[in-house]
């Protein structure tokens, strides 16, 4: 048995008419099955008893004498059930040792099937057809893998000589007939050949390619192909789309696909985009490599700001400025997390990065990043003339990130925070901070929000801003709602009157919030006013309430946060 592959697991084959056409088969018979005769021959198996027909391969070619078969009705069955089989390429039995004839079942199954069946006399020796059908492929194979080793250097020599990614991609469709598409990690086309036709439209959840005027879903063959690390075909009525993944170091970086006349497809093309695949891979290694670079230079200069680890204003902006970035304009800083930081591991946030980096640079939004264990810092300059204006763009530009994001990883939502606009570079860690905290404390505003700015928080930056000065906050909260803690609560009176102030000290929309009738609600209030001493008909009385409540409530998260 031969298995005619070459490295990276292309498999070689020539088709059942080569093989007919051979000197050593021209007094063979082909007797059935001859729609199959384009049917590709990837190996060669002799078996004289046939009993295990489950272990036969995709585009075997099976040659027996039929040993026994006439005489047993069992073997009979496995044959006719061996026929029926679309893995194997053909089949051919030698005539006048056990079988004289060829059985008509044999031929109507063949037919029926489009398998190839061969009839082969006596005078052809069983070793001299296996040794010229299996040489055959052998040549093909040194032939296929010459030409795919010629392709590979000359694109290798490109890159060498700092040929464009364009220009190798015009020089893989010219060396291989055909049309050259690259996408990028994001399901984007980042280089074509200059001979393509073909158009993406981005749709929700779908890519669908456009050639010769067919539109097509191939959202599941990109994948497909990246699940399996290897090629995936489409088959067109007049054309065949070949996908590749680029993918090293266990990153996907996009993929090759390639557009040919069915007619001129040939298993080159598919060594040749393999082959291709690396030298992509590694361009794109390399332009990781000067991001990689550029991040850890914008993490420490970031550091640096955030931390005011710097002599002067000077200096920090005109480091600033050797990485392309303006620090004399309005700022802001985006704090972009996760909603469930337990399911987040560096990839995810290596990812995330990537998209962020991908959508500024398509919006020419000069910026800068800070990486960390399960989030993003992202620095960047906000316009507008009033902070009406500043805010909506900034919030704007947070809902893209998100909604982009959510594209490709729907399972994995992101928690945004932004904090407020600065022109002094000494303001700016204060921003990093804020941005944090509207993150953490977007629960406190509204549950059901994923992007908030800290100018959202309200109160709760006076109280933070106590907390910053060393002022307890659990004070506060002791002073006033002690007594709605103490001892065993069968209702929860702060979850009450948390919801009476969230909804406008309104009767009907809390009681509608809280699910409860309005006179269970004037009861629960009227536990609080006696619990507690306050009125709430007294201004100072409802003052002091809210800020016990909003103390309590950011004790424990940044409580939280701190174990």
């Amino acid at each position: 048995m031969y298995n005619g592959k070459t490295n990276g697991g292309i498999r070689i084959a020539i088709t059942v008419k080569d093989a007919l056409q051979l000197p050593i088969m021209q007094t063979t018979k082909l007797v059935a099955g001859s729609k199959g005769i384009e049917n590709k021959i990837k190996w060669v198996t002799i078996v004289e008893v046939l009993e295990d027909i489950e272990r036969i391969q995709d585009g075997e070619f099976l040659i027996t004498t039929g040993f026994n078969l006439l005489e047993d009705e069992n073997r009979m069955e496995v044959f006719h059930n061996l026929l029926r089989l679309r893995p194997l390429s053909g089949v051919a039995i030698y005539t006048s040792f056990y079988m004289e004839k060829i059985p008509e079942s044999f031929i109507a199954l063949a037919d029926k099937h489009h398998l190839p069946l061969i009839e082969i006399p006596t005078d052809i020796n069983f070793s001299e057809i296996t040794k010229v059908v299996l040489q055959h492929i052998v040549n093909k194979q040194t032939r296929l893998l010459e030409q795919s080793e010629n392709i590979h250097h000359e694109l290798s020599t490109m890159i060498l000589n700092d040929q464009s990614l364009t220009e190798v991609t015009n020089r893989l469709a010219q060396l291989t007939d055909s049309e050259i598409c690259i996408y990028n990690e994001f399901y984007e086309i980042s280089y074509t050949s200059s001979n393509s036709s073909f158009q993406t439209t981005n749709r929700p959840s779908k890519i669908f390619f456009t050639t010769n005027q067919q539109e097509i879903d191939i959202s599941k063959y990109l994948l497909c192909s990246l699940e399996k690390e290897a090629k995936e075909h489409i088959q067109l009525e007049d054309q065949v789309i070949t996908i590749y993944p680029i993918i090293a170091k266990q990153s996907c970086f996009g993929w090759i696909v390639m557009v040919k006349a069915t007619d001129q497809w040939q298993e080159l093309d598919d060594i040749a985009i393999e082959r291709a695949a690396s030298i992509y891979a590694m361009e794109f290694l390399k332009v990781q490599a000067v991001e990689e670079t550029q991040l850890r230079l914008q993490s420490n200069l970031l550091e640096d700001i955030f931390s005011k680890n710097y002599l002067n204003e000077r200096f920090i902006i005109d480091q600033a400025l050797k990485l392309n970035y303006d620090l004399t304009v309005n700022q802001t800083v985006f704090y972009i997390t996760f909603l469930e930081t337990k399911k987040v591991d560096i990839h995810l946030v290596d990812r995330l990065y990537l998209m962020v980096e991908h959508l500024l640079i398509q919006k020419s939004k000069a910026h800068m990043m800070q990486t960390k264990l399960q989030s993003i810092i992202l620095l960047t300059n906000i316009n507008g003339n009033t902070e009406d204006e500043q805010y909506n763009q900034a919030v704007q530009l947070a809902k893209e990130l998100q909604g982009e994001w959510n594209y490709y990883f729907p399972n994995h939502k992101l928690l945004i925070g932004i904090g407020k606009f600065y022109d002094q570079v000494d303001q700016l860690g204060r921003s990093a901070k804020e941005a944090q905290y509207a993150a953490k404390l977007t629960n406190l505003i509204d549950a059901k929000k994923n992007i908030t700015h800290y100018s959202d928080l309200g109160m709760y930056d006076l109280l933070l801003e106590m907390n910053q000065k060393g002022i307890d906050l659990s004070e506060i909260y002791k002073d006033n709602i002690y007594k709605l803690l103490a001892g065993e609560r069968e209702i929860d009176l702060i979850e009450t009157i948390d919801a009476y102030f969230k909804n406008s000290q309104s009767i009907q929309r809390t009681a509608e919030k809280l699910f409860i009738h309005r006179h269970t609600l004037r009861y629960r209030l009227n536990q609080i006013e006696q619990r507690t001493g306050l009125s709430l008909k007294s201004t100072d009385d409802l003052l002091k309430l809210q800020l016990g409540i909003m103390a309590y409530k950011l004790v424990n998260i940044l409580n939280q946060n701190n174990t």
